[in-house]
């Protein structure tokens, strides 16, 4: 899958910054700077029937699985394996952006994700973030709008 040509095609401004390699958003917002409010984690579950679903969440929160649960009608949620969620997205988890991934797939979005006019998100690769406008991620994705985060 390829991010930026996916984002021009779409018309979508964006910036990347280059980083160490990271795996989890804390060590990104301390390589960076970034303040872990300022990014998102964009996680992939799989339901009690083996079915993708995504959770975008800021890092400074955590996704419920219980509240993931409800919003999605699932009756359970696990978070997938590093292979599920690379083969379903076409990225490695610690660099999954938001958008632009290889399966449509549902995604649900944390309302406090909707308190920031930008956010950073991995930038396809653990070696990259990209600072994306909410309201372009919500333009692309029609997520759906829930409580899904615990602080």
């Amino acid at each position: 899958m390829n991010l930026v040509a996916f984002l021009r095609q779409n018309k979508i401004k964006f910036e990347f910054i280059e980083k160490k390699a990271t795996h989890h958003a804390a060590e990104a917002s301390l390589t960076t700077d970034i303040p872990l409010d300022e990014i998102v984690k964009t996680l992939v579950f799989v339901d009690q029937d083996s079915k993708s679903l995504i959770a975008i969440v800021r890092a400074d929160c955590t996704v419920s699985r219980h509240k993931l649960e409800s919003c999605s009608g699932s009756r359970s949620v696990r978070i997938a394996s590093n292979e599920i969620a690379e083969r379903v997205t076409g990225y490695p988890t610690g660099g999954i952006p938001s958008v632009g991934h290889k399966n449509k797939l549902p995604v649900y979005v944390d309302n406090k994700v909707l308190e920031n006019e930008y956010i950073w998100c991995g930038g396809g690769a653990r070696t990259k973030l990209i600072k994306l406008k909410v309201s372009d991620i919500i333009c692309l994705l029609s997520p759906k709008l829930c409580d899904i985060s615990l602080l």
